[in-house]
């Protein structure tokens, strides 16, 4: 059975089917156990029709971006992973300063394309190491901006396997969330409505805050992003650094010595090593502080069904 259906897969997607693929091959963090069958699709067409597949059979479903802001687990992860980055990726001008883009594109190259096109808005988001789907779902952002701030609608891929587009206020954004966090539907593209610009500046603007993120953050070394949301009027680096937690580690995780809300993979470390720690600093500002960090990372789950079957067997 296992065999049919993956031959079906196969037969109906043309990007790359994966058994027993390691996810630490496509998580910034570079932990986690093995997807038991992880789908790059070719298309919007195709990650639909996977979608559809899995819910039809029951198969539990994951939807990977850049696997940038995810933990995965030791565990790996059973049934079915669908990774968008690199593979859907069409962005297309519409007029009058709208751009669509589909789920896999990065936010760097989205916004470069639209400062090439004398478009600009999305710099303050080029910076951030995901892809549009990924920033939709979870309103990702930086001290200038977030991307609700210029998106226009979305098409999302509900459980009954339709496509249902949402107007931005529908998505009840706020501060690193969205409606779409922690549900199983699957965001496939997005548009955004952006204003003239002068290419040389966007372009310029857009270095600069990579350089800024490369100076700021231990980037050399593998990690997820901010690990803690920015608490009220305060920053979660300056909270975590106050209570003394820089150096911490616990197996080859370690609390950044050049910032103090990064968590680092020095080589060896395990999502187990990672949880670990974010637990204990944690537990260390609110003793000392009485702050409790809210997460912003988001640890995917294993989905090992109660007899510790698969449904792809």
């Amino acid at each position: 059975m296992k065999s049919i259906l993956i031959d079906t897969i196969r037969s109906n997607v043309r990007g790359e089917v994966l058994l027993s693929e390691p996810l630490k091959d496509h998580t910034t963090y570079r932990v986690g156990g093995a997807a038991e069958l992880l789908v790059r699709p070719h298309s919007v067409a195709e990650a639909i029709w996977m979608y559809r597949l899995a819910h039809r059979r029951g198969i539990p479903l994951t939807i990977l971006g850049a696997g940038s802001n995810v933990i995965a687990p030791d565990q790996g992860i059973e049934g079915i992973v669908i990774e968008t980055k690199d593979s859907f990726k069409r962005i297309t001008f519409v007029g009058n300063g709208v751009v669509r883009a589909e789920a896999g594109v990065t936010l760097l190259e989205l916004a470069r394309a639209a400062a090439r096109k004398r478009l600009r808005g999305l710099e303050p988001i080029s910076c951030i190491p995901g892809t549009a789907g990924g920033a939709v779902v979870m309103n990702a952002g930086t001290r200038d901006g977030d991307t609700s701030r210029s998106l226009v609608r979305a098409g999302v891929c509900t459980a009954q396997g339709r496509t249902r587009i949402f107007k931005a206020r529908e998505l009840s954004f706020g501060y690193r969330r969205s409606i779409l966090l922690g549900s199983d539907w699957m965001v496939l593209w997005m548009e955004f409505k952006l204003t003239r610009g002068n290419p040389r500046d966007s372009l310029k603007a857009i270095d600069e805050l990579w350089e800024e993120r490369n100076r700021k953050y231990p980037l050399e070394v593998p990690s997820a992003g901010s690990v803690f949301k920015r608490p009220p009027n305060d920053f979660a680096g300056r909270i975590i650094e106050s209570a003394g937690c820089k150096g911490m580690r616990v197996g080859g995780a370690l609390v950044s010595e050049r910032h103090a809300n990064f968590i680092v993979n020095t080589g060896s470390a395990t999502a187990s090593d990672i949880l670990a720690l974010i637990e204990l600093v944690r537990k260390t500002v609110y003793g000392k502080t009485g702050i409790y960090l809210e997460l912003e990372q988001i640890p995917l789950a294993v989905h090992t069904s109660c007899n510790g079957s698969s449904r792809l067997k």
